[in-house]
Parts: structure tokens; C-alpha cells; sequence
């Protein structure tokens, strides 16, 4: 019945060819594997949509598979008040700033994020921007999860410390 269908009307066979052909080159073009990814649940996507809400503006966020990457862009305004009296210290003084601040982002992810999401996703990637030093870090998010429920600053120091690798490339 199909076949006699399309010898009796060819302009529908023809119609049939060109979207096929249109359709495979959506294939190689990569678009229904676009479309395939974003409809698979993992507990990264589950963690950005809940950071997006609560986090500010200026954060990049950006799953890679079960993998969050968040790029922060640190103004220069923001460690204006740093003595310039010898670049040494200088250096000194914006380290510390950038590794309080890395502290307070990895405190602010795991707090506004779902506890269970987060201990699933794997890897939890940080990227602070400054025009003088980029820092860099990488942890896991079964060791971010516990940073929510720790009050002291000496247990919050050291755990940081045993569980985020750090990378400082200073400009």
C-alpha cells in the first residue's frame, strides 16, 4: 500500500529524501546529541539549578558530565585596601584574600546546594579571576557536603586544607 502510494504520488517520495537528508545532517551536526544531554539527569544539573538561584550573578557555572565548574570573577576594587608598601606583601595580602574568599565560596556552594546532589556529584571545580592571581582549586563533592555543618574555624582550616588541591598562578 506504501509502495503504491509513493509511484502514484513521487513529489512525496521526493519529499521523503530531502527529510531525510535533513535529518541526517542534524545528526552530524551534533544536534539531537545537544538535545540527548540535556535530558539526562545527573546530580551536577540538579546542583546548578538550585546555586543559580541563590548564588551571585557574576559566577559562572558550567557542568561537565557529573563534574561542576564555577569561575568567579574577583574585581580589583575588591581588594583596594591592600598596602602597597613592598610587593612582597603585597603578594602576601592578596593570597590570603583570595584563599578567605575560595573558603567562603566552597561554605556558600555547600550551604546552598542539596546535600544529596552535591555528595553525588564528582568533581567540584573553583576558579577564582583576579588581574593579578588566578587560584584555581579542585575537590571532591562528598568532602564539600561536610563543609555545611562545621561551625568552627579551625575544624573548617584544616579540612580544607586535607581535602582541596590548590593551583595559584600569580599575573
Amino acid at each position: 500500500m506504501l509502495l503504491k502510494s509513493l509511484t502514484k504520488y513521487p513529489l512525496l517520495m521526493v519529499g521523503f529524501l530531502f527529510l531525510a537528508i535533513f535529518l541526517f545532517q542534524l545528526r552530524d551536526q551534533g544536534y539531537f546529541k545537544n538535545r540527548a544531554d540535556k535530558l539526562i539527569p545527573t546530580s551536577c544539573k540538579a546542583v546548578r539549578a538550585r546555586l543559580d538561584k541563590y548564588l551571585h550573578k557574576t559566577w559562572k557555572l558550567k557542568c561537565q558530565k557529573n563534574n561542576l565548574e564555577v569561575v568567579i570573577p574577583v574585581p580589583k576594587k575588591t581588594f583596594a585596601n591592600i598596602s602597597t608598601s613592598s610587593p612582597v606583601k603585597m603578594k602576601e595580602e592578596l593570597r590570603s584574600g583570595m584563599y578567605r574568599l575560595l573558603a567562603n565560596s566552597y561554605i556558600s556552594i555547600s550551604k546552598y546546594s542539596p546535600p544529596d546532589s552535591l555528595e553525588r556529584t564528582d568533581i567540584i571545580s573553583i576558579s577564582l579571576r583576579h588581574p593579578q592571581i588566578h587560584v584555581n582549586s579542585v575537590s571532591e563533592g562528598k568532602h564539600v557536603v561536610n563543609l555545611k555543618s562545621m561551625k568552627s574555624f579551625d575544624k573548617i582550616k584544616e579540612h580544607l586544607q586535607r581535602t582541596i588541591q590548590i593551583q595559584e598562578v600569580f599575573q
